[in-house]
């Protein structure tokens, strides 16, 4: 696995906009009143990062890669091992930040990728962290090695955020937590008084960290974050008061890690007993199978 970052990201896509400026003295004395066109995806641009996306796709379809439909952003080419094993190579791309999962990802970087755009030379290698997530490799007992996934270090911010804004606005601090919900509480039945516009805002951009939270690994707070984030039209005192639960929750939970064991688990077949299950309907079933598969 090895990451990577792509430099002045936006500015190495052409722009689809029809922009010009007039020259100031930043150009230089010949050039000022001269009219000068802007023909990259300037940052700010209404376009930009939609010209960026459809130029790193572009690429990607150059370098043999195809779209996975369950995730436009990640990509697989089919390659073949130095031992003839066939396999998938992945790349996943997230605006700037590049990770890699195959053989030698540092020749791809630099023979293939590296050729299209222009990448931060110190940012080519093991990856540390990504969106967020602390990345590690770690060893298992069994001698195993694995990457491994954490997202403490934002959740300990996004914490020390919440805690910020409470003293600020002279709130209570954040208390103990030992779940992510407030006892028996419904949020749906919540007739507190209506959030002000600026707590509302508040209130929505909590939301916004919570998913990402969840989407970092915090599987426990998935129905919570859910079910706070369908009140977003009208929130309340009381649903502003629920996340500040949940973040007391998280100030106490925040260093889960997911640690992804490729090892085959040992099954005792013998301890599974055998059934028959020829008469059940699923017999006669059919799977579906999508005609633009990748072949396993």
């Amino acid at each position: 696995m090895c990451a990577a970052d792509t430099q002045n990201a936006y500015l190495q896509a052409p722009s689809s906009e029809k922009h010009y400026i007039i020259c100031g003295p930043e150009f230089g004395l010949e050039n000022i009143g001269r009219i000068a066109v802007i023909i990259r995806a300037l940052y700010g641009g209404k376009s930009a990062g939609a010209d960026y996306w459809r130029h790193v796709r572009s690429a990607m379809h150059e370098l043999g890669f195809k779209s996975c439909k369950a995730d436009p952003d990640v990509w697989l080419r089919s390659a073949e091992k130095a031992d003839g094993i066939r396999y998938y190579q992945y790349v996943l791309l997230y605006t700037h930040d590049i990770l890699m999962i195959m053989e030698k990802p540092e020749r791809f970087l630099r023979e293939e990728f590296g050729k299209l755009f222009s990448l931060k030379s110190k940012s080519i290698g093991p990856p540390s962290q990504y969106l967020g997530n602390k990345v590690k490799l770690i060893t298992l007992e069994n001698g195993q090695q694995c990457w491994s996934l954490s997202s403490s270090q934002y959740v300990q911010n996004a914490v020390r955020n919440v805690e910020n804004y409470c003293r600020k606005n002279c709130l209570c601090p954040l208390g103990r937590a030992s779940s992510p919900w407030p006892r028996d509480y419904r949020p749906e039945s919540d007739v507190s008084p209506e959030l002000s516009p600026t707590d509302a805002s508040y209130y929505q951009s909590l939301i916004g960290t919570l998913r990402w939270i969840v989407e970092l690994g915090c599987a426990d707070l998935v129905m919570e974050t859910s079910a706070l984030a369908s009140m977003m039209a009208l929130p309340r005192q009381g649903h502003l008061k629920a996340i500040f639960h949940m973040f007391a929750f998280l100030k106490r939970r925040h260093n889960g890690v997911m640690v992804f064991d490729h090892s085959e688990p040992l099954i005792n077949e013998s301890e599974f007993k055998r059934e028959d299950w020829s008469a059940t309907p699923h017999e006669k079933c059919n799977k579906d199978i999508p005609s633009n598969a990748p072949e396993p």
